[in-house]
Protein backbone atom coordinates (compact mmCIF):
# COMPACT_ATOMS: atom_id res chain seq x y z
CA UNK A 1 0.00 0.00 0.00
CA UNK A 2 2.90 2.56 0.93
CA UNK A 3 4.51 1.60 -2.80
CA UNK A 4 1.43 2.33 -4.14
CA UNK A 5 0.88 6.24 -2.52
CA UNK A 6 4.50 6.75 -3.08
CA UNK A 7 4.24 5.69 -6.66
CA UNK A 8 1.03 7.94 -7.27
CA UNK A 9 2.44 11.10 -5.40
CA UNK A 10 5.58 10.63 -8.11
CA UNK A 11 2.91 10.31 -10.62
CA UNK A 12 1.48 13.66 -9.91
CA UNK A 13 4.52 15.66 -9.03
CA UNK A 14 6.46 14.45 -12.29
CA UNK A 15 3.87 13.60 -14.88
CA UNK A 16 3.15 17.88 -15.05
CA UNK A 17 6.49 18.41 -16.02
CA UNK A 18 6.38 16.16 -18.54
CA UNK A 19 3.25 17.25 -20.30
CA UNK A 20 4.98 20.28 -20.38
CA UNK A 21 7.83 19.66 -22.28
CA UNK A 22 5.49 17.63 -23.92
CA UNK A 23 3.25 20.67 -25.15
CA UNK A 24 6.22 22.58 -25.83
CA UNK A 25 7.74 19.65 -28.03
CA UNK A 26 4.28 19.62 -29.40
CA UNK A 27 4.19 23.65 -30.34
CA UNK A 28 7.59 23.63 -31.82
CA UNK A 29 6.16 20.48 -33.99
CA UNK A 30 3.76 22.24 -34.96
CA UNK A 31 5.22 25.67 -35.76
CA UNK A 32 7.76 23.50 -38.14
CA UNK A 33 4.70 21.48 -39.76
CA UNK A 34 3.12 25.23 -40.67
CA UNK A 35 6.90 26.42 -42.17
CA UNK A 36 7.60 23.74 -44.00
CA UNK A 37 3.58 23.72 -45.03
CA UNK A 38 4.24 27.06 -46.52
CA UNK A 39 8.13 26.10 -48.40
CA UNK A 40 6.81 23.03 -50.00
CA UNK A 41 4.78 24.43 -52.87
CA UNK A 42 8.24 26.04 -53.62
CA UNK A 43 10.57 24.35 -56.44
CA UNK A 44 13.24 24.80 -53.70
CA UNK A 45 15.57 23.27 -51.19
CA UNK A 46 14.35 24.18 -47.54
CA UNK A 47 15.68 23.06 -43.88
CA UNK A 48 13.55 24.65 -41.10
CA UNK A 49 14.80 24.58 -37.33
CA UNK A 50 12.53 25.89 -34.68
CA UNK A 51 13.44 26.23 -31.28
CA UNK A 52 12.82 28.16 -27.73
CA UNK A 53 15.11 30.89 -26.20
CA UNK A 54 14.89 31.74 -22.84
CA UNK A 55 16.85 34.90 -21.55
CA UNK A 56 16.56 36.18 -17.95
CA UNK A 57 18.34 38.98 -16.37
CA UNK A 58 17.99 41.89 -13.82
CA UNK A 59 14.91 43.27 -16.26
CA UNK A 60 13.07 39.91 -16.48
CA UNK A 61 12.53 36.55 -17.95
CA UNK A 62 11.85 36.75 -21.64
CA UNK A 63 11.09 33.88 -23.69
CA UNK A 64 10.50 33.22 -27.19
CA UNK A 65 10.50 31.29 -29.98
CA UNK A 66 13.33 31.13 -32.61
CA UNK A 67 12.30 29.87 -36.18
CA UNK A 68 15.12 29.69 -38.48
CA UNK A 69 14.89 29.19 -42.47
CA UNK A 70 17.64 28.01 -45.26
CA UNK A 71 16.32 28.35 -48.67
CA UNK A 72 19.09 27.49 -51.01
CA UNK A 73 22.41 28.23 -48.68
CA UNK A 74 20.10 31.63 -47.71
CA UNK A 75 19.65 31.82 -44.19
CA UNK A 76 15.78 33.99 -42.76
CA UNK A 77 15.35 33.88 -38.95
CA UNK A 78 12.24 35.11 -37.27
CA UNK A 79 10.67 35.15 -33.70
CA UNK A 80 7.35 32.69 -34.23
CA UNK A 81 5.85 34.32 -30.12
CA UNK A 82 7.47 36.01 -27.25
CA UNK A 83 6.60 36.53 -23.38
CA UNK A 84 8.23 38.59 -20.99
CA UNK A 85 8.10 38.51 -17.27
CA UNK A 86 8.86 41.72 -15.71
CA UNK A 87 11.17 41.43 -12.29
CA UNK A 88 10.37 43.18 -9.29
CA UNK A 89 13.21 45.82 -10.15
CA UNK A 90 11.53 46.51 -13.37
CA UNK A 91 7.72 46.61 -11.63
CA UNK A 92 9.35 49.17 -9.32
CA UNK A 93 11.25 51.62 -11.70
CA UNK A 94 7.73 51.77 -13.69
CA UNK A 95 6.38 53.53 -10.77
CA UNK A 96 6.89 57.06 -10.72
CA UNK A 97 6.19 58.44 -7.83
CA UNK A 98 7.11 57.35 -3.87
CA UNK A 99 6.66 58.83 -0.27
CA UNK A 100 8.92 57.70 2.41
CA UNK A 101 9.10 58.09 6.36
CA UNK A 102 12.19 58.20 8.39
CA UNK A 103 12.74 58.32 12.21
CA UNK A 104 16.02 57.99 14.19
CA UNK A 105 18.79 60.00 15.63
CA UNK A 106 20.00 63.07 15.27
CA UNK A 107 23.28 64.50 16.94
CA UNK A 108 25.04 68.03 16.78
CA UNK A 109 28.64 68.32 16.91
CA UNK A 110 28.85 71.90 17.99
CA UNK A 111 30.55 73.31 20.81
CA UNK A 112 29.90 76.18 23.24
CA UNK A 113 32.90 78.86 23.49
CA UNK A 114 34.85 76.67 26.55
CA UNK A 115 34.81 73.49 23.58
CA UNK A 116 32.16 71.58 24.81
CA UNK A 117 29.20 70.29 23.10
CA UNK A 118 25.79 71.47 24.13
CA UNK A 119 23.97 68.74 22.51
CA UNK A 120 23.89 64.99 22.53
CA UNK A 121 22.22 62.08 20.62
CA UNK A 122 18.50 62.93 20.26
CA UNK A 123 15.48 61.50 17.62
CA UNK A 124 15.27 62.97 14.21
CA UNK A 125 11.98 62.30 11.97
CA UNK A 126 11.25 63.25 8.45
CA UNK A 127 9.23 62.48 5.05
CA UNK A 128 10.03 62.98 1.78
CA UNK A 129 7.74 62.77 -1.78
CA UNK A 130 9.95 61.88 -5.09
CA UNK A 131 9.50 62.14 -8.70
CA UNK A 132 11.18 59.49 -10.67
CA UNK A 133 12.69 60.94 -14.10
CA UNK A 134 14.84 57.83 -14.41
CA UNK A 135 15.11 54.56 -12.90
CA UNK A 136 18.64 55.87 -11.37
CA UNK A 137 17.54 59.37 -10.41
CA UNK A 138 14.35 61.14 -8.81
CA UNK A 139 13.16 64.91 -7.71
CA UNK A 140 10.89 66.29 -5.31
CA UNK A 141 10.44 67.61 -1.89
CA UNK A 142 11.94 66.79 1.89
CA UNK A 143 11.48 67.74 5.42
CA UNK A 144 13.58 66.59 8.39
CA UNK A 145 12.69 67.59 12.18
CA UNK A 146 15.81 67.19 14.10
CA UNK A 147 15.85 67.53 17.66
CA UNK A 148 19.44 66.26 19.49
CA UNK A 149 19.05 66.39 23.22
CA UNK A 150 20.94 69.23 25.40
CA UNK A 151 23.21 68.97 28.08
CA UNK A 152 23.26 70.66 31.41
CA UNK A 153 26.65 72.15 33.25
CA UNK A 154 25.60 72.00 36.34
CA UNK A 155 29.38 73.56 37.32
CA UNK A 156 29.04 76.25 35.32
CA UNK A 157 25.15 77.25 35.84
CA UNK A 158 23.80 76.36 32.49
CA UNK A 159 21.60 74.26 30.70
CA UNK A 160 21.18 73.58 27.30
CA UNK A 161 17.72 72.14 25.70
CA UNK A 162 14.82 72.57 23.48
CA UNK A 163 17.67 72.44 20.30
CA UNK A 164 15.53 71.68 17.33
CA UNK A 165 15.81 72.52 13.74
CA UNK A 166 13.13 72.13 11.13
CA UNK A 167 14.85 71.97 7.67
CA UNK A 168 12.86 71.77 4.55
CA UNK A 169 14.20 71.16 1.00
CA UNK A 170 14.49 70.54 -2.86
CA UNK A 171 15.54 66.68 -2.90
CA UNK A 172 17.25 64.51 -4.99
CA UNK A 173 18.18 60.66 -5.01
CA UNK A 174 20.59 58.64 -6.95
CA UNK A 175 20.06 55.09 -7.13
CA UNK A 176 23.35 53.21 -7.70
CA UNK A 177 22.16 50.26 -8.91
CA UNK A 178 18.28 50.82 -9.75
CA UNK A 179 18.29 47.07 -11.16
CA UNK A 180 18.81 45.07 -7.77
CA UNK A 181 15.95 44.66 -4.98
CA UNK A 182 18.71 45.37 -2.44
CA UNK A 183 19.84 49.14 -3.88
CA UNK A 184 22.27 52.06 -2.89
CA UNK A 185 21.75 55.03 -3.38
CA UNK A 186 22.64 58.98 -2.72
CA UNK A 187 20.36 61.52 -1.31
CA UNK A 188 20.93 64.91 -1.16
CA UNK A 189 19.17 68.45 -1.20
CA UNK A 190 19.64 72.10 -0.45
CA UNK A 191 16.63 74.61 0.77
CA UNK A 192 15.86 76.48 4.52
CA UNK A 193 16.12 75.79 7.84
CA UNK A 194 14.98 77.06 11.21
CA UNK A 195 17.07 76.48 14.01
CA UNK A 196 15.60 77.17 17.92
CA UNK A 197 17.81 76.78 21.19
CA UNK A 198 17.13 77.32 24.74
CA UNK A 199 19.73 78.31 26.67
CA UNK A 200 19.26 78.44 31.24
CA UNK A 201 21.75 80.50 32.71
CA UNK A 202 21.31 81.32 36.31
CA UNK A 203 18.58 83.25 36.60
CA UNK A 204 18.57 84.07 33.16
CA UNK A 205 16.66 82.09 30.53
CA UNK A 206 16.87 82.98 26.28
CA UNK A 207 14.88 81.13 23.49
CA UNK A 208 16.32 82.42 20.26
CA UNK A 209 15.80 80.93 16.64
CA UNK A 210 17.00 81.39 13.43
CA UNK A 211 16.72 80.78 10.06
CA UNK A 212 19.18 79.90 7.21
CA UNK A 213 19.76 77.77 4.02
CA UNK A 214 20.87 74.38 4.39
CA UNK A 215 22.15 71.60 2.54
CA UNK A 216 22.59 68.14 3.70
CA UNK A 217 24.03 64.67 1.45
CA UNK A 218 24.21 61.08 2.81
CA UNK A 219 24.08 57.69 1.76
CA UNK A 220 21.39 55.00 1.94
CA UNK A 221 20.59 51.01 1.78
CA UNK A 222 16.88 50.02 0.51
CA UNK A 223 15.21 46.77 0.18
CA UNK A 224 12.38 46.20 -1.75
CA UNK A 225 9.83 43.69 -0.47
CA UNK A 226 8.01 44.12 -3.57
CA UNK A 227 7.31 46.89 -6.04
CA UNK A 228 5.39 48.96 -4.27
CA UNK A 229 7.11 48.94 -0.77
CA UNK A 230 10.77 49.32 0.24
CA UNK A 231 12.78 49.62 3.87
CA UNK A 232 15.94 50.45 4.33
CA UNK A 233 18.80 52.40 6.81
CA UNK A 234 19.95 55.84 5.32
CA UNK A 235 23.01 58.17 6.71
CA UNK A 236 22.14 62.02 6.63
CA UNK A 237 24.91 64.99 7.28
CA UNK A 238 23.10 68.33 7.60
CA UNK A 239 24.89 71.67 7.40
CA UNK A 240 22.94 74.56 8.29
CA UNK A 241 24.18 78.04 7.35
CA UNK A 242 23.17 79.50 11.08
CA UNK A 243 26.20 81.05 13.24
CA UNK A 244 25.08 79.31 16.75
CA UNK A 245 25.58 81.89 18.25
CA UNK A 246 22.13 83.69 17.24
CA UNK A 247 20.85 81.05 18.94
CA UNK A 248 22.79 80.77 22.50
CA UNK A 249 25.35 83.81 23.71
CA UNK A 250 27.10 80.83 24.98
CA UNK A 251 27.98 79.05 21.59
CA UNK A 252 30.87 79.26 19.78
CA UNK A 253 30.05 80.57 16.44
CA UNK A 254 30.14 77.79 14.21
CA UNK A 255 27.45 77.18 11.82
CA UNK A 256 25.11 74.30 12.53
CA UNK A 257 26.02 70.63 11.43
CA UNK A 258 24.02 67.56 12.32
CA UNK A 259 24.87 63.69 12.06
CA UNK A 260 21.85 61.52 11.11
CA UNK A 261 20.51 58.05 10.95
CA UNK A 262 17.25 57.10 9.76
CA UNK A 263 15.46 53.88 9.42
CA UNK A 264 12.94 55.00 6.53
CA UNK A 265 10.01 52.94 5.07
CA UNK A 266 8.44 53.89 2.17
CA UNK A 267 5.91 53.41 -0.84
CA UNK A 268 5.62 53.88 -4.85
CA UNK A 269 2.82 54.49 -6.82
Amino acid sequence: MKKTVVFFLFVLGVCPAFAQKAAASAAVQKANAQVEAVVRSMDTTVTTTSYEVTDKNKRGTTSYGDVTQTVDGQVDASVAYASYDPSRSSLANDLPWEVSYAYGASYSPNEVKGGKNYAKTGQGAGVNMLWKATPHMAFGLDYMFLNPDGREYASEGVNFHQFRAHNIALAGKYTVNAWDNLRLYIPFGAGMMNARLKTDAGTESTSQDKWGASLYAGLGVQYDFCPYLFAGLEYRYVYGFISDKHLSNFAKDDNLQFHDVFFRVGMRF
